[in-house]
């Protein structure tokens, strides 16, 4: 089962441009783990990259092994159907590529999943993340329960939810140090697949000291790996 991070698991190191190291470095940093993949997102600033830029990211990830995935964000619901029906899905399938839609904040897992229908399954498929819909009330177990079976991918960070009738607050946790049932979702997505890519991602509250943020962020992400080699093995 490989086991991956997104440049979310590096959100502190990177959330700064003046201070964020090159993509290369993120490369080398995420095999240190001893990780699989790393999905580079969209607070890397990958379309800043030049292409000689990208060659060598590639070719650092190729040279140690480590499986290389791109993320962006949008949320013009328009855009997406226009780019999935009438735009991308030739070239996916030309290109023998499936693009793999994340849940996210604003917008709900049904209309998502109203969107891909149009699509061939094999195609266009569904990042599960754990967390994203809280936003919408859709809690972990409901957002397992959404893709089915168009799920290709999963996104896992724990996190604490507390408030009260007028609100909710939500906080970033390493992996098993709150609410989230790691254990019953990995049983849940290996009956389904039990190869599925799992990527580690983290949460973490600013302090507003940035190598204690950047300190906590490898922290949590060692904790989370931890956490989960134990829960997997």
């Amino acid at each position: 089962m490989p086991i991956g991070t997104t440049s979310f698991g590096f959100h502190c190191l990177l959330i700064d441009a003046r201070g964020a190291p090159p993509l290369g470095n993120l490369v080398g940093r995420t095999k240190s783990y001893g990780l699989d993949s790393l999905q580079i997102c969209e607070n890397a600033r990958p379309l800043e990259l030049s292409a000689a830029g990208w060659r060598e990211v590639l070719d650092r990830a190729a040279a140690i092994g480590l499986d290389i995935q791109l993320g962006c964000m949008t949320l013009d619901v328009a855009t997406i159907e226009r780019y999935l029906v009438r735009a991308a899905t030739p070239r996916l399938d030309s290109a023998e590529i499936a693009l793999a839609i994340e849940n996210h904040f604003d917008i709900p897992c049904t209309l998502l999943a109203e969107v891909a229908a149009q699509c061939p399954p094999a195609l266009v498929g569904f990042c599960v993340d754990s967390a994203n819909s809280l936003r919408n009330f859709q809690s972990a177990d409901q957002v397992l329960d959404w893709p089915v079976p168009r799920a290709i991918r999963y996104h896992l960070k724990d996190c604490k939810v507390t408030g009260g009738n007028v609100g909710l607050r939500v906080d970033g946790a390493p992996l098993g140090q709150s609410g989230l049932a790691v254990r019953a979702i990995l049983e849940r997505v290996l009956a389904r697949d039990p190869s599925a890519a799992i990527y580690l991602e983290n949460w973490v509250q600013p302090s507003g000291d940035r190598q204690t943020d950047v300190d906590a962020d490898c922290r949590w992400l060692q904790q989370s790996l931890d956490y989960f080699r134990k829960v997997a093995a």
